[in-house]
């Protein structure tokens, strides 16, 4: 049985393009299991529809599974519908975040046969085993399917507690294609090796954020330290990558794991550049793990703030004492290691005094980067409950979702307003002397001047001036 798995291209949608990890761990272990599997990322492509026919043709599968967030979930839809066309006897799976929805909204679409919900890795083996043999799909645990002019979920799968028996087939995949600017950029404004790749070390978060996916449970799964390197040791020496992307969702949680990571990539003399640009706890550091960190290559961290006030911290449930802040970033930019940080606006009720109380303290944070995004209320977030309280459309549209649309919008201020607000944010922390100064203090000189051109400038395009780029309100 042949399996395609795609992520779906986002055309104008500004979308992260690195190497899709989901994907390859879907399809890395269902090449153990001996299918013939190829994955397609058309987010890369330069001409996505004729590649999509021409794998289609070529590769002729008998399943395709199609990996999505709910940001690029009106994409997703569109592939499918194309897919059918081009065979319209292929079974269409789709699964990633945005299958934390009910699957009223997705499997209502005629084009998509069946979800996989969670994590994936050992459902879809089940899955395709079962569509292979005509096995019982309701004793596959993670799946939703229609039955009898309704839709069936399962119950959901126990996570995967032993990280380490799980292995990527990085033959799958072409890595050479995600070695350049574009990728880097849309993935986190710096690298200082352009032969860049995201791993991950480990699986889930223990905290209750109401605007946080939830695809691995409330718990957190670890590779060991040993396995981790190995893996970036192999990547080394394969495809002489020279920067490593952690994205775990919160790799500091276990702070004794995380200086074991540390300690084995320094005692193997692994010479490699490290990023943490998925969003790091502030509350997670002591002086040993920032001096661990900076020994074993790590220059680059985003921390995971979203609000400067007590009050909406508390209300979307980060635990989180945003009293620490300054004296974890000063600390962190004297290792000089350069720190993003990541903010949100529109939150529930949220006003406009607090708003700016977030834009205020952005800005005095001595941040090297910040990005301010609008509020997304996911599928099977709490969040997403409350906004359906407090907008009785919200359920709806969550196809047009994105990090700028302001009419997905349940604070205090108009859609306007809102979108004022952001691009405010946006020029109030980059257009300031202060900031000047953090990048200088903070970053080497060397790659300053390599990449002063294409990457402060691209974000500040980016995110303030770029008309194309604007908060979109309808």
């Amino acid at each position: 049985m042949k399996i395609l798995l795609i992520r779906p291209s986002a055309y104008n949608r500004s979308m992260a393009r690195v190497l899709p990890l989901g994907l390859l761990a879907i399809g890395s272990i269902l090449k153990q299991n001996g299918y013939d599997v190829k994955i397609a990322d058309l987010r890369i492509s330069d001409h996505p529809q004729k590649e999509l026919e021409t794998v289609m043709r070529e590769f002729d599968p008998d399943i395709v599974g199609i990996g999505i967030m709910t940001v690029e979930s009106r994409y997703g839809f569109a592939e499918a519908a194309r897919i059918k066309r081009l065979k319209p006897e292929v079974k269409i799976v789709f699964g990633g975040p945005h299958c934390a929805h009910e699957p009223q909204f997705i499997l209502c679409d005629p084009n998509v046969d069946y979800m996989v919900c969670g994590e994936g890795d050992l459902t879809i083996v089940e899955l395709v085993r079962a569509l292979d043999t005509g096995g019982v799909l309701e004793g596959i645990e993670g799946i939703a399917f229609r039955k009898d002019g309704g839709y069936v979920k399962t119950p959901d799968r126990p996570v995967i507690r032993d990280l380490d028996t799980l292995r990527n087939e990085y033959d799958l995949i072409d890595p050479e294609r995600y070695f350049n600017f574009k990728c880097a950029m849309d993935f986190f404004p710096a690298y200082r090796n352009r032969r860049f790749i995201p791993i991950v070390t480990s699986r889930g978060c223990p905290f209750k954020c109401t605007y946080c996916h939830d695809i691995f449970d409330k718990s957190t799964q670890y590779k060991s330290a040993k396995g981790i390197v190995d893996e970036m040791e192999y990547l080394v020496r394969t495809y002489k990558v020279g920067e490593f992307s952690i994205v775990d969702d919160v790799f500091n949680l276990n702070m004794k794991r995380a200086k074991e990571v540390m300690d084995e990539v320094i005692r193997r003399g692994l010479k490699v550049h490290i990023t943490f640009p998925n969003g790091l706890r502030a509350d997670f550091f002591d002086d040993e793990l920032i001096a661990k960190m900076r020994r074993a290559g790590v220059y680059r961290m985003a921390l995971g703030i979203e609000s400067g006030s007590q009050r909406i911290q508390d209300q979307i449930k980060k635990d989180l004492d945003i009293g620490i802040l300054p004296g974890v970033v000063e600390k962190l930019s004297r290792n000089r290691i350069s720190v993003h940080g990541f903010f949100m606006l529109g939150f529930p009720t949220e006003t406009r005094e607090e708003m700016e109380a977030t834009i205020d303290f952005a800005c005095s944070l001595p941040l090297t980067t910040a990005n301010f995004s609008l509020v997304i209320p996911n599928p099977g977030t709490e969040l997403r409950d409350t906004f359906i309280k407090e907008r009785a459309d919200a359920h709806e549209g969550f196809s047009e979702y994105s990090y700028d649309y302001v009419n997905c919008n349940a604070s205090r201020v108009q859609a306007e307003e809102l979108a004022y607000l952001r691009k405010e944010a946006n020029r109030r922390f980059y257009f300031s002397l202060k900031r000047a100064r953090h990048v200088l203090n903070t970053v080497d000189m060397g790659w300053l001047m390599r990449s002063a051109i294409k990457t402060p400038f691209a974000l500040l395009w980016k995110n303030t001036i770029a008309p194309t780029n604007a908060p979109t309100m309808t």
